[in-house]
């Protein structure tokens, strides 16, 4: 291995001695890598199947989420009528969240939490926290928990679902640690890219002038042609992190949004304007929780669809399809959800990711009183929603069809291998730093002569 002493700088990418503080990120970028890369094979690998989520569900879960059309549809009252004879079945259940089908053959699909105990004033033990209903006839389809561990056929898009967001830990741990993890990557790329800088070039004692600064980076974009399976390995890892550190600049600061949006809102909104209802709501949590508002369901509904008309006058956009309803009981808020002509589409022009602040706009609603909150717009409204759209819409291909999904789980195995590339690369500069075997002197050695000294190389 004597490719991996002298000739190659593993950490750093260089070919020549690396200056103080370009060997303190090499060492910062060395083992903030391999600490990330366990989790980042785990989270790209189960991204880039994922990525079809909604394909690999009405697949292998069609029994719950896909259903026959009829032709007399169903209205929005229909949807709430369904919900709560779902409480009704199961009075222990909250169903807090009611997303709209966008498509004939959509099931309804709501989210459960559970109910609370009016005599222990305790919160029921439930054993589900998603629930499917056929939204023409009431049926109730199936329940599930949300990433159970499973290798079931209909419960295993789910499962690598919370995997990707979440790995094995509790929700709330890994929605954390996930999000934190965004952050840490986004320091790995830019660390990587310093990295793949070049040195500055010493002076020349014949006075010629240094080549251009490009001429000599464009050689980190490259992967060697040699023999050299150690130089070859680096290169694979340096070029493709430059040639795809735009995306995993993105995936990693979208993938911190999501898990933390409150973190993530409370930092942007210093430099841009930013709202995100669900995540950093307009008003604080309420000291008890509201269970019976006086605003029912029904009427959230109404007072929903008649802010959304008013605003459209006024914002200056076209109202689409109901998307979901939401009850915060913490908050005393309902937030109604409807795509609009600021949604960000597919690439058949479909709204998708119907809960998803990226595509459908939002308007908060006082469950006390029925007073109007606030307004939230996927695009065209304030900058950083803007921005964080397009960020988010992406992460979920959300946007772009088939080919962005296509793209986007092509670009989950490059980080893949991306970090296994990493990996390999210190686990070959750390067995090229071992000591090696030292012989006994007077021992033969394979010619049939006796070693002359010590140690041999």
């Amino acid at each position: 291995m004597n490719g991996l002493q002298g000739s190659v700088d593993f950490g750093a990418g260089r070919l020549s001695g690396p200056s103080q503080v370009q060997s303190l990120f090499t060492k910062v970028h060395r083992y903030v890598g391999l600490t990330l890369a366990f989790f980042l094979i785990i989270i790209a690998g189960t991204g880039s199947i994922i990525a079809f989520y909604d394909d690999l569900e009405r697949t292998f879960n069609a029994r719950m989420r896909v259903v026959v059309p009829q032709e007399k549809g169903w209205t929005l009252d229909d949807a709430l009528r369904v919900r709560a004879q779902l409480e009704a079945q199961d009075p222990r259940s909250h169903v807090f969240s009611l997303q709209f089908p966008q498509k004939p053959d959509e099931a309804l699909f709501s989210r459960v939490m559970p109910a609370i105990d009016p005599v222990s004033g305790r919160p029921f033990e439930i054993d589900y926290d998603e629930v499917f209903a056929n939204p023409y006839t009431g049926e109730r389809l199936g329940q599930r928990v949300i990433g159970a561990a499973t290798l079931r056929p209909e419960g295993l898009p789910s499962f690598l679902y919370y995997l990707h967001y979440a790995l094995i830990f509790p929700l709330g741990l890994g929605i954390l640690l996930i999000g934190s993890l965004g952050l840490v990557w986004a320091f790995e790329v830019l660390t990587g890219i310093y990295l793949t800088l070049p040195p500055k070039p010493k002076k020349s004692k014949a006075g010629n002038p240094p080549r251009p600064f490009l001429k000599r980076w464009s050689t980190s974009w490259k992967v060697s042609k040699g023999n050299n399976s150690n130089r070859f390995i680096l290169d694979l890892h340096r070029a493709s992190g430059l040639w795809l550190w735009a995306l995993l600049l993105i995936f990693a600061v979208s993938g911190f949004a999501m898990n933390l949006g409150g973190y993530y809102a409370a930092i942007v909104s210093k430099f841009a304007d930013y709202e995100h209802f669900q995540e950093a709501p307009p008003r604080p949590p309420l000291k008890e929780p509201l269970l019976n508002p006086p605003v029912d369901w029904f009427q959230a509904a109404e007072l929903g669809q008649r802010y959304f008309a008013e605003q459209a006058r006024v914002e200056g956009f076209t109202l689409g399809k109901p998307a979901a309803l939401e009850y915060r009981r913490d908050l005393g808020l309902y937030f109604f959800l409807m795509h609009t002509s600021r949604d960000l589409l597919d690439g058949q022009g479909n709204p998708t990711e119907t809960n998803s602040p990226a595509t459908a706009a939002t308007i908060a609603i006082d469950a006390r009183d029925g007073r109007f909150v606030g307004l939230q717009l996927p695009r065209g409204q304030r900058s950083g929603n803007t921005v964080t759209s397009w960020l988010m819409a992406l992460h979920v291909t959300a946007i772009g069809g088939r080919p962005v999904q296509i793209a986007v789980s092509l670009f989950g195995l490059l980080v893949v291998g991306i970090s296994v590339t990493g990996v390999l690369l210190w686990w070959r500069r750390r067995k090229a730093r071992r000591p090696k075997p030292r012989r006994a002197a007077n021992v033969p050695n394979p010619k049939g002569e006796p070693a002359k000294g010590g140690a041999t190389r």
